[in-house]
């Protein structure tokens, strides 16, 4: 992934941060002649005692990905977080052209494959944890009927991608410091899509 140095975050609680806030990425993995296989999919990172970072998910055994993937295969997972088009009618200076500010983050590893039951299951309730608002207090596996929880378990293959290369974008107009107001002001006056929130994030990132 191509980083200018002026929009990289090299600090990995600031990656991990952004996944927290914005989950949903692709797996991307080479298919059984060589083609690239990629597959949406809701992600949350854990580190064991060693600080080792794995990215988790899951995905439908049925999705033909599933059946290509192998532990010790190398995977990439890619994650967008909110973006926008930025107009050149926004800068002081004509010598500008279009562009989008966004967020973008991408992890390199090698994928280990969870299949047995019962890593499945400890797989799946891990995800609850990570994405239930509720908490303690909220869904968990224990409240669907056991058959119920049995057809999910068999219908799913799991894998963790231990991170090996990290990448963190955030290409929110840091190279625009006299524009940054307008830009800012435009987003928010009702740019289509997220540009509300991409200057919200602009803010964040000038702190």
């Amino acid at each position: 992934m191509y980083v200018p140095d002026h929009y990289r975050n090299a600090d990995p609680a600031a990656a991990l941060a952004w996944l927290r806030r914005y989950p949903f990425g692709t797996l991307i993995t080479r298919g059984p002649e060589g083609e690239p296989v990629a597959t949406s999919l809701p992600f949350f990172a854990q580190s064991d005692a060693t600080g080792t970072l794995r990215l988790v998910s899951h995905l439908a055994r049925r999705n033909p990905h599933a059946a290509s993937l192998a532990s010790g295969m190398r995977g990439l997972v890619v994650v967008n977080g909110p973006s926008a088009y930025i107009s050149p009618h926004w800068y002081e200076s004509a010598a500008n052209v279009p562009t989008w500010n966004y967020v973008g983050l991408q992890w390199e590893g090698v994928l280990r494959v969870i299949a047995d039951r019962q890593d499945l299951l400890d797989l799946m309730q891990r995800s609850v944890r990570a994405f239930e608002p509720d908490g303690e207090n909220g869904w968990h596996m224990g409240k669907a009927p056991a058959d119920h929880v049995d057809r999910l378990i068999e219908g799913v293959v799991g894998f963790e991608l231990t991170v090996e290369v990290a990448h963190c974008m955030e290409k929110l107009s840091q190279n625009k410091a006299t524009d940054r107001a307008v830009i800012q002001s435009r987003l928010q006056a009702g740019t289509p899509g997220f540009g509300p929130l991409v200057a919200q994030l602009m803010e964040e990132v000038a702190k």
